[in-house]
């Protein structure tokens, strides 16, 4: 999975006018169901509940502003899934921009992974950032349109 997460950083949630208060808590609870589909595939090294959930056209924009399509995320994720065993995993949402089209998220990331290096010594790798990440509601549910990584709040390999 990509790079992300700490740092509490208080947002307090933007609404588009004409949204209300009922609809934002709906869409929060929502995604946080989705988010929480994720973390339990991720867990067990499955990226697929994941992967189910991107659009066709989905889009990655890397920190140094590349732009990656579904296709090459998908491989970099799996490949990730063999290198990297997740220890931990959390993704917290932490403002949520509604519009018509589409909701934006600010997602905080926290993992704690383990992998091994060449000469087969374990290392842990403890990650956090936040991202900008994309949804549209479709008639199969929730799809993940876009992820932006935005900020790395650290990053700690012992």
């Amino acid at each position: 999975m990509l790079t992300l997460l700490l740092l509490m950083v208080s947002v307090a949630p933007t609404l588009q006018a004409g949204s209300s208060p009922v609809a934002a808590k709906t869409v929060r609870k929502q995604l946080a169901a989705e988010y929480a589909q994720i973390q339990k595939g991720f867990r067990r090294n499955d990226p697929s509940p994941w992967i189910q959930k991107l659009s066709s056209d989905f889009q990655l924009t890397l920190f140094n502003g590349e732009k990656k399509d579904r296709e090459w995320v998908i491989n970099y994720v799996r490949n990730n899934a063999k290198t990297f065993r997740i220890r931990r995993l959390t993704m917290t949402i932490k403002d949520l921009e509604i519009r018509e089209d589409a909701v934006t998220a600010i997602v905080e990331q926290k993992s704690v992974r383990t992998f091994k290096d060449d000469q087969g010594q374990l290392h842990r790798l403890d990650v956090g950032a936040l991202q900008r990440e994309t949804w549209e509601e479709a008639s199969a549910g929730w799809r993940l349109k876009a992820v932006q990584e935005w900020k790395i709040l650290y990053v700690r390999k012992n």
